[in-house]
């Protein structure tokens, strides 16, 4: 029911301030079949003309007495527990290690201290008994001014690691402190110093003691995968650190290529560093899936630099999880990347990557339950990630879950108010147009929106103009992503039809062909050209070409391949359909699209124009109404 936390907090506070009322007069009253008498009345008492024995007994043998010693007990103990357990679902073995302060002589150390925090999080996520919180929310907090009572609610856990970190020349100190959240006592507390070369032993003690202060039983496994060594290099480790600094500040093209440059380097001063092979592999593997490079040789750079981590590590998460994303970025091959992946939460399962991805792999076959269950648990692990969020409520759309994503939404935006992309899916439910605009309005002002999603947005309400001006903007000559590929002739072409300049934008639209069908010939497996070349033949008039074009990009990856996407180019296609005047098609494939997940919603069906021609038919108002959310 989604009910505030403040309720059951006012419910308990109500019930509690009735208590001591009803024990007053269950004290002092007894109820009698001639009404209410004084407990301490006489043996027997004329009441209404008749006598009315009382119970003389001592006190502890009279049964309302018990009751009334065990409703008090009752009450203390509600008192002094109940609120807490009620209000409270903190896990006593949480803890969030909050960005350490970077106390070095020289400011581009920064990534160093930053790595020393994300070490210690990712050997603490070894320890199955904790629930750890992932990097990307607690690097939030680095500078923060906020206390740690209000951190640790933020983040939902019980205890908070802070600490410094100095290193001048070759010396490094490192500084942490345990605290309780709820009583802001110090758990544990403790300095290291010494050469930079002693840093993986800091960092692992730092681990270690801080499972044990939190009570967490540590097996054999666990302490031998905190302990073991990275490497042996501590500049091949700078370069790792450098490199993972550029892989989590997102995956656009520069800095997936940087974060390569920097692998390499530290593989270059130490050919044994698991890890940074590891990290390296799962680089290529996103050059990929991103779409940067589609080349058979860049895969096959990913499976030479995994293949040797796994020589040497074949039992750690990140090598793991790296062998996860060279099946699943590579080669859309879910089964093992699952096993990848499961098998990685094994090894670390505090880790919310591994969680999360496993979670990624369960929508793409299918499993929208239990993919969401997996999103939860991870966004538990890491609730201020954007990544997260946006999955997370793009999986409930999926499944037509509104209300649930509708909540997330509004949490979401507390820690994220200029998100453009937290409006994109509320236009899937009743407020398309507000909702839209709304989206529009916020990823102009912020730039939070890539140009090829705004002009998706443009093109959803009819702002042509708008486009025009992107265009202007924007050098690109094309805009891409994982589900379309447009050329600027292509937008340009429609810009111009809809704006009644018919001869210029077929005249476009015949450019884009050419491009595309060279697009076509290089990579003969991708989707996306097919179904952009089908849809710019549709907006000439061929509808042979079509609808021929349309259903190879739905054969190359159909719903059965891949749950989440080959709806995508089946929503496509239905386009294609009704461009071409083939309304019972078009009809026969949005019946079908409104009844599997992430098919076909309210808002995109009520306002595509492609559907123009068939919008007052009976079966296209039927599914209409069955899709509309409930308010």
């Amino acid at each position: 029911l989604n009910i505030p936390e403040w309720v059951m907090s006012t419910l308990v506070v109500l019930l509690l301030s009735g208590f001591p009322i009803a024990v007053i007069f269950a004290w002092i009253f007894d109820k009698t079949p001639q009404g209410f008498i004084k407990t301490d009345s006489p043996d027997t008492e004329n009441i209404g003309g008749m006598n009315v024995k009382v119970d003389s007994r001592p006190f502890y043998l009279q049964k309302r007495n018990l009751v009334l010693a065990i409703g008090v007990v009752a009450g203390i103990l509600i008192g002094t527990y109940g609120g807490s357990v009620i209000s409270s679902k903190v896990d006593s073995k949480s803890i969030a290690v909050l960005p350490f302060d970077n106390y070095s002589t020289a400011p581009e150390d920064q990534y160093f201290s930053d790595g020393v925090t994300e070490m210690i999080i990712t050997n603490l996520a070894k320890v199955k008994d904790l629930k750890v919180i992932s990097r990307t929310s607690v690097m939030e907090y680095k500078n923060t001014t906020k206390k740690i009572k209000d951190i640790a609610k933020e983040l939902g856990v019980a205890h908070i690691l802070e600490g410094s970190i100095q290193r001048v020349g070759e010396n490094v100190r490192i500084v942490g402190q345990l605290i309780n959240a709820s009583s802001d006592d110090h758990i544990w507390a403790e300095s290291y110093d010494g050469n930079i070369s002693e840093l993986f032993s800091m960092q692992n003690d730092v681990a270690i003691e801080i499972a044990e202060a939190m009570k967490s039983e540590l097996t054999t496994d666990e302490k031998a995968r905190i302990n073991y060594k990275l490497t042996e290099s501590t500049v091949a480790y700078e370069y790792y650190l450098k490199g993972n600094m550029y892989d989590n500040a997102g995956h656009s093209e520069s800095n997936i290529r940087a974060a390569i440059a920097e692998y390499e380097r530290a593989i270059s001063l130490d050919p044994n560093f698991a890890e940074a092979h590891a990290q390296l592999g799962k680089m290529h593997a996103h050059i990929k899936w991103y779409r940067f490079d589609l080349s058979k040789e860049r895969m096959v750079m990913s499976k030479n630099a995994i293949d040797r981590a796994l020589d040497i590590k074949p039992n750690d998460a990140i090598v793991r999880m790296a062998l996860g994303t060279y099946y699943y970025h590579g080669f859309r091959d879910y089964g093992n990347a699952l096993a990848q992946y499961t098998q990685a939460r094994d090894l670390a399962p505090g880790n919310a990557f591994a969680n999360f991805y496993a979670a990624m792999i369960y929508r793409r076959l299918g499993d929208f339950n239990k993919t969401i269950e997996l999103c939860e648990r991870a966004l538990d692990m890491d609730p201020r990630s954007e990544l997260m969020i946006n999955n997370t409520i793009q999986t409930y759309n999926s499944n037509r879950n509104y209300n649930r994503a509708l909540v997330l939404i509004d949490k979401a935006l507390t820690i994220h108010p200029n998100s453009a992309e937290l409006f994109w899916p509320i236009h899937f439910t009743q407020n398309f147009i507000g909702q839209l605009e709304k989206a529009i309005e916020t990823a102009e002002k912020t730039g939070d929106l890539s140009a090829l999603l705004l002009i998706n947005l443009y093109l959803s309400s009819g702002k042509y103009e708008n486009i025009k001006r992107l265009l202007n903007k924007e050098p690109k000559d094309i805009f891409l992503d994982n589900w379309y590929y447009y050329p600027r002739e292509y937008i340009e072409g429609i810009v111009l039809i809809n704006q009644n300049k018919r001869e210029a934008g077929v005249n476009k639209l015949k450019a884009a062909i050419d491009h595309l069908n060279g697009m076509i010939e290089a990579n003969p497996d991708d989707p996306r050209f097919y179904m952009t070349l089908g849809l710019t033949y549709a907006r000439i008039g061929d509808a042979k070409n079509a609808i021929k074009l349309g259903n190879r990009a739905t054969e190359i990856l159909p719903i059965s391949r891949d749950a989440l996407d080959g709806p995508t180019y089946e929503k496509q296609l239905a386009v294609i359909y009704g461009l071409v005047g083939e309304n019972e098609k078009a009809l026969k494939k949005i019946e079908y699209l409104s009844t599997i997940p992430a098919g076909f919603h309210y808002g995109e069906l009520l306002y595509e124009p492609s559907f123009d021609s068939i919008r007052d038919e009976p079966r296209f108002q039927t599914v209409i109404k069955k899709l509309k959310p409930q308010s």
